[in-house]
């Protein structure tokens, strides 16, 4: 909180924080005001991980997230602390089921269609970076059929786009009938197959919700072809996780607890 306040008192901002609440492994996150608007303030750590994070604050991408309205309203950013701050977007109450899946597909692409200097990381570097995982960490097989399958799916000449990466159901906030994404961390150049994968099995998404999010997305001719790249993605990113986790718990032993892996491996093997 001390850095925070720090950064921010350097530039007289009328601005009070309230609270920590959370501290993740690439940053931390605090409620507040900033110029008596509710807010909230998300600081990059040290990145003692060695991931790769944060793309969205380089070649120009955060302006043109917030010219979109992907995020929620944007009040403040730094890029050289890799300071963020929000407006506080009242989401819908947990136990209002979200159903604009069409609405949903559009604000992704949206999204995706940002363009961006080929300087901006792939999924594959990212990847390339998880991967430095001794076997004694994490089971050969595991490594391996992670590897395959990627190797699989980056056969073609598909054009890869501005992904998300983490798009899980408590980074995509709506309201009413407006949806907003969080966390941008991991964005990185991937196949569009990959967040939408990840919508998919976060959302729990039943076929005629899964056909909603794909035609709002623009795929109107749903083939065999495109619903198995969807089953290979969400595949991809269940082994993504799981190396992601052990890679982590390198730097931070048992930061994920065994449990939790193994929750991981069940899902691969299903």
């Amino acid at each position: 909180m001390k850095k925070l306040e720090t950064i921010l008192k350097k530039e007289n901002y009328n601005f009070k924080v309230i609270e920590q609440i959370s501290d993740g492994e690439t940053s931390q996150i605090f409620l507040g005001e900033f110029n008596n608007t509710k807010s909230i303030f998300k600081l990059s750590k040290k990145n003692k991980f060695k991931l790769i994070i944060n793309e969205y604050f380089k070649n120009g991408i955060i302006q043109k997230i917030v010219t979109k309205n992907i995020s929620p309203k944007i009040l403040f950013y730094d890029l050289h602390s890799e300071l963020i701050i929000y407006e506080y977007f009242e989401r819908d109450s947990s136990d209002k089921q979200f159903n604009n899946f069409y609405q949903l597909g559009k604000k992704l692409k949206e999204l995706h269609g940002i363009t961006s200097s080929k300087r901006t990381k792939t999924f594959q570097d990212q990847l390339n970076v998880y991967l430095n995982v001794s076997s004694s960490e994490l089971d050969n097989k595991y490594f391996k059929d992670a590897v395959d399958l990627f190797n699989e799916l980056n056969v073609g000449k598909e054009k890869y786009v501005l992904s998300h990466n983490d798009l899980n159901f408590s980074n995509v906030m709506f309201k009413n009938n407006k949806i907003v994404f969080i966390d941008f961390e991991y964005l990185s150049f991937n196949s569009k197959y990959s967040d939408l994968s990840k919508l998919i099995e976060s959302l729990n998404l039943q076929t005629s919700e899964k056909d909603k999010l794909l035609r709002g997305y623009g795929i109107d001719e749903i083939s065999e072809s495109i619903n198995t790249k969807i089953k290979k993605w969400s595949l991809m990113n269940v082994y993504t996780e799981l190396i992601w986790a052990n890679y982590i718990n390198q730097f931070n032993k048992n930061h994920f607890d065994k449990d939790y892996l193994n929750l991981l491996k069940k899902k691969i093997k299903q």
